[in-house]
């Protein structure tokens, strides 16, 4: 098994509105965007496939006549398309065989459209929930002829490669458990853990539900001590800038 980290470009966020409700309003810092790259003896699989193509020439593409119009600005080189991110790695789109979505806001689901045979994974809840929401965009993610798969709870995609549920930023937020031979267990947390400070008892967290957010990070922490495993966050800029990054790979 090997596992690469895909830049899919960055946010520009007013952290305060965004990240930690409160704390740090009109502050702008980068959020890194970014997926990850399976290769498994059952095929490949993609983590999140980044923001959709519509921002390469506008910004505002999703949140324009928003109150977060302006607060989160992507920033995106056709480079950091999903697909040309697959491809950096000698990977055809369409050999991807499944398509993870830890959720389906707009910086996680927007490749989608690039890989129309794969089979997309996603918790139910978190489905029903994203059909309903104003929070996520139909453009994304509710595509003619996807094959989804809606599982419920923890689940094994193929060996090596589980699902576990964190939710909080949203309802039915999924992270990721992978065990890779040499460099051992990685939790992909996504969004259950966007900053490192968000899991502080005391710190404020933009989400939809912050108890359950700090009980599924805290969660998290506790699978990282028992299995002695890598955490990789979602939006830390300064620890992505130390990771490796693809066409480097983890094994």
């Amino acid at each position: 098994m090997r596992m690469y980290l895909l830049y899919y470009g960055v946010t520009n966020v007013d952290k305060g509105l965004v990240l930690t409700d409160g704390r740090d309003v009109g502050k702008i810092i980068p959020t890194p965007i970014w997926g990850t790259l399976l290769e498994t003896p059952e095929g490949w699989i993609l983590v999140d496939t980044g923001m959709h193509p519509d921002h390469l020439t506008d910004p505002n593409a999703t949140f324009r006549g928003t109150p977060l119009e302006g607060k989160i600005q992507p920033i995106m080189e056709p480079k950091d398309l999903a697909s040309a991110r697959v491809r950096s790695c000698g990977v055809e789109p369409e050999h991807i065989r499944y398509v993870i979505n830890t959720h389906l806001h707009f910086d996680h689901c927007g490749g989608n459209r690039f890989f129309p045979q794969a089979e997309f994974i996603v918790q139910a809840e978190h489905f029903e929930w994203a059909m309903q929401s104003d929070q996520c965009h139909k453009r994304d993610f509710d595509l003619p002829g996807t094959r989804w798969r809606l599982v419920r709870g923890r689940t094994t995609v193929v060996p090596g490669v589980e699902l576990i549920p964190t939710p909080g930023h949203v309802p039915g937020h999924q992270s990721v458990l992978v065990h890779l031979p040499q460099t051992g267990p990685v939790i992909l947390t996504a969004d259950a853990i966007t900053l490192y400070e968000t899991v502080r008892p005391d710190a404020p967290v933009t989400a939809w539900d912050p108890v359950m957010y700090k009980q599924s990070a805290e969660m998290l922490l506790r699978m990282q001590r028992e299995l002695n495993a890598h955490l990789f966050v979602s939006h830390e800029q300064e620890v992505w800038d130390r990771w490796r990054h693809a066409p480097e790979f983890y094994c």
